[in-house]
């Protein structure tokens, strides 16, 4: 993809242009978020949800600037995270802000096509996406990669913008996006075409029951459903899932 400006709408009908997008902010990005009230405690959160022993290797998807990575790597003794994204943009800020801060075999970070993941069958003990799977250009598709390559027993954490399938949720969010999200992300990361889509694509993306059915559909077991506190609660979750141990 060129540098002509694309627009949100563009963005939502060919998502596979999304992080060329997240490129153009990447090095705003942090501000924005820093910005929005308990978004590093919420990540927290929904890495705690893995339960992780210590030893594990993590897969941290659509990682961006690294933020939901350090999360994992802060329940890991002797374990790895490797933190992945599709936008190089993003990960050289996450590299420049935790690439020497960790002992070498901790921690890693690679672009990679998340809905085209080459990892070997059960191969990954735990995987936490955020803000991820709604970006995903074929939920079904991608959910069933992520199930192949987990081992059986491992967890899997959602932690994502799912709204109820009702008038006020959905008027929330509107008032939240177009009101707080999108003027000052804009302001402050000097792009509002990414954050339009992101406010578009929370709208669009499925309830909380039907994406616990669809996780249960592709074959994980003890699905779960976290709300996140505060002002999050109506709009924000941990959905945590596991693989079957045959």
């Amino acid at each position: 993809m060129d540098n002509t400006k694309v627009s949100a709408q563009s963005l939502f009908q060919n998502k596979n242009e999304v992080p060329f997008e997240f490129n153009r902010v990447a090095k705003r990005y942090d501000l924005a978020t820093f910005l929005s009230q308990g978004y590093q405690s919420d990540l927290q959160r929904s890495a705690d949800r893995l339960d992780l022993k210590g030893d594990e290797l993590v897969l941290d998807l659509c990682c961006g600037t690294g933020k939901s990575t350090i999360c994992c790597l802060h329940n890991l003794t002797d374990g790895k995270v490797i933190g992945i994204d599709n936008s190089e943009e993003m990960l050289r800020v996450a590299e420049e802000k935790y690439g020497n801060k960790y002992e070498r075999g901790k921690l890693e970070f690679l672009k990679k096509d998340v809905m085209d993941l080459d990892y070997d069958d059960n191969n990954v003990d735990a995987i936490l996406m955020a803000y991820g799977i709604r970006n995903m250009p074929d939920y079904k598709k991608c959910l069933q990669n992520l199930f192949r390559i987990l081992k059986p027993g491992g967890k899997i954490a959602f932690h994502e913008y799912s709204l109820n399938k009702n008038l006020f949720s959905h008027l929330y969010w509107k008032v939240l996006g177009y009101g707080v999200v999108i003027p000052i992300s804009t302001m402050l990361s000097g792009s509002s075409t990414i954050f339009k889509y992101l406010v578009k694509s929370v709208d669009n993306f499925l309830p909380p029951q039907e994406f616990e059915n669809l996780l249960a559909e592709t074959g994980f077991v003890g699905v779960k459903k976290h709300d996140m506190p505060s002002w999050r609660k109506p709009i924000l979750r941990t959905f945590t899932a596991i693989k079957p141990d045959k």
